[in-house]
């Protein structure tokens, strides 16, 4: 995916450099017509490489990016279980045509079916350089997924992606599934280390049970934004109860947790449906990135080493919460003593394991990304409630509660509440972002 990345970059200054030549021969000679040229290309909404196609390019371009969610579900949610293991044709064959389906499925939304003025676009496109940057030191095609879909969800109503994402999401785990059940899939490697005295953590085909619980939170995810044009009564149930199967299946508790969280938010956007978000809102749901940035970093500060064992951790009440965070803050205190902080991010060693997203975000993705995707997410925030977009605020606030325990968050799988993030990516008002529904229906 290098070359992807690289293709995409000359390909956007490519279409900056068209767009340049045709604004320039529109405007013919006289004076200021440099400053015509550069006054029509930063205001207009325009797509690349000319205005051929305008009345099909909307339609191919969400084509193409619910194509993309699609391949990009099915390339996790089944190549990545024990399915790979078991033929090796899954990785070696399947796996590559379903990436690169993917990232051309996005690569073509971008390119041709997406409007830009140049504000948008020189915004979005530092922003990109910055993100390839770190994904060519980082090596996470996770990251590098993520950020080119978020880049294609520009001005697209996200339903139909959704329901697309959502039924070959539930196709692919239910293959697995049933494959598993069936005999035909091999054990995961290390199963037993997940046996204890008091629970067996169900794998369902996968190599971790934490694996399986985040695909299947990413599907109650998506579920909940689907909902955002009307919440009924019965979807914090279900959310609900996706959470339960999720705590005693695959004793999966980040994602457990967050279902239910969720399910009590949706009882909230239900029970305020018609109703406008007051205005103090906004800035209260921004300040939560900020003040869960703070819990992360700051907290593991007063652990003290009291033992020989990894776990050994005083002070009293620190130790019991490192316990209930399963040792997610020794973790951090560890990776303070052993990790360097690189500019634009690095390849982490396998130990000590950050499941941390805010944490993570600054050992493998850099500082500068860190601060970046933490001003984003915050700006989400405030432009949604602004715009009184309930679910669509609560289910960031759900990535985020998620992004503390676990550093999947950057999983499109996962996290497909990521997708929010393309109206604050391309530094758009509000009342522009297309939302789960579009710009009016929010």
């Amino acid at each position: 995916m290098f070359g992807f990345a690289n293709g995409l970059l000359l390909a956007l200054f490519a279409a900056a450099v068209w767009d340049l030549g045709q604004a320039w021969l529109a405007q013919g000679p006289g004076s200021g017509r440099i400053r015509r040229t550069l006054g029509v290309l930063w205001r207009q909404d325009h797509y690349l490489f000319g205005g051929w196609g305008a009345s099909w390019r909307p339609k191919a371009g969400a084509v193409c990016f619910a194509v993309g969610m699609a391949s990009y579900e099915v390339s996790v949610a089944f190549c990545n279980s024990m399915a790979r293991d078991a033929w090796p044709w899954v990785q070696g064959v399947l796996s590559p045509v379903l990436d690169w389906v993917t990232f051309l499925c996005f690569g073509a939304k971008i390119l041709f079916g997406t409007r830009y003025t140049w504000r948008s676009l020189g915004v979005a496109g530092a922003l990109y350089f910055i993100a390839r940057w770190v994904y060519f030191n980082c090596h996470n095609i996770w990251w590098i997924g993520i950020a080119v879909a978020v880049l294609a969800a520009k001005d697209l109503p996200l339903d139909k992606a959704l329901r697309t994402f959502l039924v070959a999401g539930t196709a692919a785990i239910l293959l697995v599934v049933g494959l598993n059940y069936g005999g035909m899939l091999p054990p995961a490697p290390g199963l037993a280390a997940e046996r204890n005295l008091y629970e067996i953590r169900g794998t369902y085909g996968y190599g971790h049970p934490n694996t399986f619980g985040g695909l299947v939170f990413g599907l109650g995810m998506a579920f909940a934004m689907l909902r955002a044009r009307r919440p009924r009564w019965a979807d914090p149930v279900i959310v609900a109860a996706v959470g339960v199967f999720l705590y005693k299946g695959p004793a999966c508790r980040t994602a457990a947790l967050c279902c239910f969280a969720l399910a009590v938010l949706l009882v909230w956007c239900r029970l305020r449906r018609d109703k406008a978000m007051p205005g103090l809102a906004a800035p209260l749901c921004a300040a939560v990135v900020p003040a869960l940035a703070a819990v992360s970093f700051l907290l593991p500060l007063p652990m003290v080493k009291n033992g020989p064992w990894w776990s050994d951790f005083g002070p009293a009440w620190i130790a019991r919460l490192d316990d209930l965070l399963t040792g997610r803050l020794a973790l951090v205190w560890i990776a303070y003593r052993l990790l360097d902080v690189k500019i634009a991010g690095q390849v982490l060693p396998e130990w000590p394991a950050l499941d941390n997203s805010f944490v993570f975000s600054l050992y493998q993705f850099g500082p500068v990304m860190a601060l970046l995707l933490a001003a984003v997410i915050a700006a989400a925030l405030w432009g949604f409630a602004r715009r009184s977009g309930r679910v669509e605020v609560c289910c960031l606030l759900v990535m985020l509660l998620y992004a503390y325990m676990e550093c999947q968050s950057f999983h499109l799988t996962t996290n497909p509440a990521a997708l929010l993030l393309a109206g604050a990516v391309f530094a758009q008002a509000p009342r522009q972002w297309a939302g789960v529904y579009g710009p009016s229906e929010t």
